[in-house]
């Protein structure tokens, strides 16, 4: 990697919310204060700016590709490459398969124990992402980062749940009624799966709880964690 390297952050994007997007824009202006590449622009496979349109903007000479997605599935090998029209580019890994998703899971769930007013130790940790209802059961990155955060012994428990697969966020969260649950959301943007679906579901479960139950807190996604550019980085390289 050198300097004169242009890099390509594509992410998903929303047609329903425009700003879905802003955190992979957020981490495209700290990679660009950084000068570690020259420049770097971002195309959304939903919304603007599009991918052709980043490519344009970035020209000839040689770029990378990081996919701003959580999982290696159907986006990172089949859309991304489609989207880029055969151009010669370096495509790295997605970021949510990164080692270092586990610390921000992580810190993400300390901050929000604070929040609460709880120690860690009696705070039960569920971490949501998509998953598959056309290809259930692959192994996910959620549930590598899940199981090594859980091996920290921080907290009373800490579980995976998704949207489109077993198992399914209302079926763990009321596996968890003995804690306080902080909810972090394992998602690349803030679209409908983090503004309305996780929302609804915390929702339901804290009114089945009722007022003498604990709080279920929804704590964000990880992606908005700034440290997400140093994933960044280091897919790119």
């Amino acid at each position: 990697m050198s300097a004169h390297d242009t890099l390509l952050l594509i992410g998903h994007g929303s047609a329903r919310y425009p700003d879905a997007a802003a955190a992979i824009h957020r981490h495209a202006a700290a990679l660009r204060q950084s000068n570690r590449f020259a420049p770097v622009a971002v195309g959304l496979l939903n919304g603007a700016p599009s991918v052709s349109d980043a490519l344009a903007e970035l020209g000839a000479g040689s770029i990378r590709v990081v996919p701003f997605f959580m999982e290696d599935g159907y986006f990172t090998r089949v859309a991304v490459p489609r989207t880029l029209g055969g151009r010669d580019v370096t495509i790295g890994p997605p970021v949510g398969v990164h080692d270092g998703m586990a610390g921000l899971i992580e810190r993400q769930a300390l901050a929000a124990c604070d929040v609460l007013g709880v120690a860690s130790r009696h705070v039960a940790v569920l971490v949501v992402g998509h998953g598959s209802s056309s290809a259930p059961g692959r192994t996910l990155a959620l549930h590598r980062h899940t199981s090594r955060v859980a091996a920290t012994e921080l907290f009373a428990r800490v579980e995976y749940a998704c949207l489109e697969e077993p198992p399914l966020v209302a079926d763990v969260l009321t596996g968890l009624r003995a804690h306080p649950v902080v909810v972090i959301g394992f998602f690349a943007g803030s679209g409908g799966h983090v503004r309305d679906d996780i929302p609804t579901l915390i929702a339901a479960e804290q009114a089945a709880r009722g007022d003498a139950g604990f709080a279920v807190q929804f704590h964000g996604s990880v992606c908005d964690d700034p440290a997400m550019a140093e994933i960044i980085l280091d897919q790119a390289t």
